[in-house]
């Protein structure tokens, strides 16, 4: 194969096609794959590829496709297909704007899987009560979420009868998250039992306002430990413990 060749996919029910842009290397083409190779300059490759993919072109290329049990395109069916050729100037732009298209669909698609894996990451965090990282802007809508959990916790029927809880009554076995010191620098929130840290601050300030934000969504007991690794605190349900030391 060379530079300009269109593949045109023969087997299966849709027959994509493709140009091949540049050829620094031997191609070579594999069972099921027809190569089209244009003569003349007049039809730009990039436009009879497009032309290929069109949806009216593929419904006319379905009717010559043969009917066994995995439809194939005969290579008589695609000398038989009528291509218009419009100016080599409108087909130039026929091609960009499909270039872009392509981009474009791409691009949407990326930002679809990141969108996924930052909303999934999101939900973890707020089921497991950890911490969103600080300076990042896509963890704002960690707001919006912390709102929608919160109502979640209080949904009422009409009549101002709970309906719902996803919350435990305060001090009867809920979660206690913890504020102690790090063995090599700064401070760290801990859910009880956890071995790993929800989140790491550099003053021990920091570190308690963090843990009373989680304390309170989680609706658990805070307890804020010193330097020396002892309870000096303990806070029940995220309230605000005063005269912090350490």
């Amino acid at each position: 194969m060379q530079a300009g060749d269109v593949l045109v996919d023969t087997r299966g029910t849709t027959n994509w096609a493709a140009c091949i842009e540049r050829a620094d290397s031997p191609l070579f083409a594999v069972l099921d794959l027809a190569i089209v190779r244009l003569k003349g300059n007049n039809v730009l490759p990039a436009y009879l590829a497009l032309f290929l993919n069109l949806p009216t072109t593929q419904s006319a290329l379905a009717t010559m496709r043969s009917t066994a049990t995995i439809p194939r395109l005969g290579l008589g069916a695609l000398t038989e297909l009528e291509i218009p050729v419009p100016p080599f100037r409108i087909q130039k732009l026929m091609a960009a704007l499909d270039s872009e298209r392509r981009k474009q669909s791409n691009l949407i698609e990326k930002l679809g899987e990141a969108q996924n894996r930052l909303t999934d990451e999101i939900l973890r965090r707020v089921a497991e009560g950890l911490p969103m990282p600080e300076g990042n802007p896509a963890w704002a809508i960690h707001r919006q979420t912390r709102l929608a959990r919160e109502h979640l916790a209080y949904s009422t029927s009409k009549d101002g009868v709970s309906i719902m809880s996803n919350k435990k009554s305060p001090g009867k076995g809920g979660t206690t998250h913890h504020v102690v010191p790090d063995p090599d620098r700064g401070w760290n929130v801990k859910r009880g039992g956890a071995s790993r840290s929800s989140g790491h601050f550099d003053t021990k300030q920091e570190a308690v306002d963090r843990a009373r934000e989680i304390s309170r969504n989680a609706n658990s007991e805070l307890k804020i430990h010193n330097q020396d690794g002892k309870i000096a605190q303990s806070d029940s349900h995220g309230n605000d413990p005063r005269n912090i030391k350490g």
